[in-house]
């Protein structure tokens, strides 16, 4: 199951890589997408994560960390639940407009974070 974990993980990295190698792709991601699926996908997929973080820590390196990042995960979706859909899209969107080296700083933490989560998987 620790498989799921280091391709979570790899997905994260590739989409840091789009965010620092090509930011207009990056944000073409974000701006293709309807205003509710990009919602419904904040929320599940940071839910999906604590909880698969939550439950195979004990499988992976740094277990407390994982723990951590659990719950983290599953806090911002309920704070995302909470703010709406309206006050999400307002922050993305000023997220967009930012200059491209934002983007890439982004995407560099966002491939930092995934390489980190395959590290602790493999």
């Amino acid at each position: 199951m620790t498989i799921l974990v280091a391709l979570l993980g790899a997905l994260i990295v590739v989409l840091g890589a789009v965010g620092i190698f090509s930011p207009p792709r990056f944000r073409g991601m974000f701006t293709a997408m309807p205003a509710s699926t990009r919602f419904t996908l904040a929320v599940v997929i940071r839910l999906a994560m604590g909880a698969l973080l939550w439950f195979l820590a004990d499988e992976l390196r740094h277990p407390q960390v994982m723990r951590i990042l659990a719950v983290i995960a599953v806090v911002a979706a309920v704070v995302i639940l909470v703010i709406g859909q309206a006050k999400l899209d307002r922050f993305i969107d000023w997220w967009l407009e930012r200059p491209d080296s934002l983007m890439r700083v982004s995407g560099l933490f966002a491939g930092a974070f995934g390489g980190y989560l395959v590290y602790v998987a493999v």
